[in-house]
């Protein structure tokens, strides 16, 4: 599971920095957080059908309730996104935070204390950056309060002037740093804040040629930076006039790289629009959070970074880069595209018209003209052709040799031959030549790169890697045995369920767990979806698919003996299994040329037959 469960036995103790959580203290957590009360700090819960109770979904838009939440087992579903699981897989969907940082939250919500790691050094560290978070925090209400002051009408002003609505500045948390040398100096002093390093580490004070601190922000407009669980790590500071620099940022700090975090990330990752939307500055995020494109994000500075790309790969699976359109902006979307593809990102471009970024245009010509922009986003490729295009245009007009130079590289890169065909289609025709012609030089340049050895792209190994997932055996039959074997842990042994009952790979691992813990009787329904761990089959979590068909073993087997369910779905599961064996034996037997090898493969066959036949009555156990 994410954050680090140990090898053997996923759930039994959870990494912490350096140190484990103990397997107690996860149990009291989630005893502790009663599924049904922390669901409902997020959802509207209704209680509609027998048991369970159902709202609107939190991870999508939908205007039918189809989230369960069941009280008896402590597990919810969504019969729509498909997403499912306990208390910790629910703060970590909806948080989107790893599995330690959930049961963190979960504790504190719970007032349940987490052993601290003996390792002194680590203490150290761990309570210098509480105290630098507590000095942003204590800055943050600081300049907010110098906003609503009188002081700082003139910013008041300023922000009606940018059309930002009192709500939004506080939502965001604005503030206004006075034109004095050391009016958050002062205020920090005053609360006991004196240790002189401790304020320089934060990233908000210079010391003087005399030696002294002063404030490195002054007469400024205030963005408190947030990591993406909401907590203030910085700032930025405009100034209000047409004086530079523009903007100056909190330097690298113990909590605050600005290559590690995202503008308005703790913000965006709640929305349900199911992509993000990449700008660049501070303003452009707020002014589009207040338009309603609650999924926007600011990259703090024109170069997105591989670590930026990793969280944005975090939170969606689609982006949409809306950087500013003059040449910095578009250079800088230029750059980004690359990386944002290495970390499997769908990536569209939207490109601002008439203005120079999101906000002017926002102001300009209203949040509804900019809804319609990002469904009109380019795809990769057309937008990497258009810049191409635009960079082959001079006074005379297009440059085709030119155009079809940087056009064919572009095209070479891409690895899809149907969409390699047609953008070489309408290349050939914008040049006026043949497609195959375009094809041909296409083919040319990609083949290149190949004779010298590169190793495989990233649109060619994760194809065979899908491959290879989409293989991944599974069967109805297996869900439904685990899940009812977590409700009624002592049929595992009466059964003699096997790990080999299970289908080959995650499925045999997660029964492995299993099996151990019925033994040990110290098996449910949450711990079987804490066993799932990371395992995925075909791509889709383990604790997903166990989640809903948990959910619906009341639907499925109410009228039945749970131990006669079990028996079924057993018998079924090992007629699966040897038809499985079978059919692979089949095939191989098909492609096998060698005399013994055959008959080898042929004894095989006959006693799976052998087995089958046994097998086509009722199994032999039964409750």
């Amino acid at each position: 599971m994410s954050g680090g469960a140990s090898a053997g036995e996923p759930g039994k103790e959870v990494d912490q920095i350096s140190g484990l959580i103990p397997e107690s203290v996860i149990e009291e957590v989630k005893a502790r957080n009663e599924l049904v009360a922390v669901v409902e700090q997020y959802v509207r819960l209704d209680k509609k059908s027998g048991s369970n109770f159902f709202g609107l979904c939190p991870f999508h838009e939908e205007k039918t309730p189809s989230f369960s939440v069941s009280p008896a087992k402590q597990i919810y579903y969504c019969f729509g996104c498909h997403k499912g699981g306990d208390v910790i897989h629910f703060i970590m969907d909806m948080e989107k935070c790893a599995y330690p940082q959930a049961i963190r939250l979960l504790a504190e919500r719970a007032g349940v204390t987490i052993p601290e790691p003996d390792d002194v050094a680590w203490q150290q560290r761990n309570e210098r950056n509480k105290a630098l978070q507590a000095i942003c925090l204590e800055a943050a209400r600081h300049f907010y309060r110098d906003l609503m002051s009188p002081e700082g009408r003139s910013v008041q002003a300023y922000l009606k002037k940018r059309a930002l609505s009192p709500a939004v500045c506080k939502k965001f948390g604005l503030g206004y740093a006075r034109d004095e040398w050391d009016s958050l100096l002062r205020h920090l002093n005053s609360l006991g804040y004196k240790d002189e390093e401790l304020l320089i580490q934060s990233g908000l004070f210079r010391r003087g040629k005399s030696g002294g601190l002063y404030d490195l922000f002054r007469h400024r407009l205030m963005f408190p930076i947030m990591d993406a669980m909401g907590r203030i790590i910085a700032f930025g500071g405009r100034v209000l006039d047409d004086s530079q620099p523009k903007y100056i940022n909190s330097p690298e700090t113990p909590i605050y790289s600005k290559g590690r975090h995202l503008y308005a990330l703790n913000l965006a990752k709640t929305s349900k629009k199911g992509h993000l939307v990449v700008v660049e500055g501070y303003m452009d995020a707020i002014a589009l959070h207040q338009a309603g494109v609650d999924q926007a994000v600011a990259s703090l500075g024109t170069a997105l970074t591989e670590y930026q790309a990793g969280l944005l790969r975090k939170y969606a699976e689609d982006v949409v880069l809306a950087y500013d359109a003059d040449a910095a902006g578009q250079a800088a979307t230029l750059r980004s595209l690359d990386i944002l593809e290495q970390h499997d990102l769908k990536v569209t471009v939207l490109q601002v018209p008439e203005a120079k970024d999101p906000d002017e245009f926002i102001r300009l010509h209203g949040p509804e003209r900019f809804h319609a922009l990002i469904g009109k986003a380019l795809p990769l490729l057309d937008y990497k052709l258009s810049v191409a295009r635009a960079a082959s245009t001079g006074d005379t007009g297009l440059d085709p040799v030119a155009y079809q130079d940087t056009a064919c590289d572009i095209l070479a890169q891409e690895k899809n031959a149907i969409v390699r065909e047609l953008y070489a289609t309408r290349l050939a025709e914008e040049i006026s030549t043949s497609t195959e012609a375009v094809l041909q030089e296409i083919e040319r340049r990609s083949e290149q790169p190949a004779k010298e050895g590169r190793p495989p792209t990233r649109t060619e190994q994760p194809a065979r890697q899908q491959t290879e997932k989409t293989k991944q055996p599974l069967s109805r039959e297996e869900l439904y045995l685990l899940a009812l074997v977590a409700v009624e842990p002592s049929m595992a042994v009466e059964a003699d369920l096997r790990q080999d009952d299970f289908s080959p790979g995650p499925m045999q691992e997660l029964a492995a767990r299993v099996l151990a813990r019925a033994a040990a009787g110290d098996l449910d329904t949450t711990v079987l979806i804490e066993l799932c761990g990371d395992l995925t089959v075909r791509s889709i979590p383990l604790h997903d698919l166990i989640s809903r068909v948990s959910m619906q073993l009341d639907e499925l087997f109410g009228r039945q003996d749970i131990r006669q369910a079990a028996a079924e779905q057993l018998w079924r599961q090992r007629k699966y299994r040897l038809r499985s064996r079978l059919a692979e034996l089949n095939k191989q037997l098909s492609e096998e040329i060698d005399t013994a090898a055959r008959n080898q493969l042929l004894q095989e066959t006959l006693q799976l037959n052998n087995r089958l036949t046994e097998l086509k009555q009722m199994p032999d156990w039964q409750p």
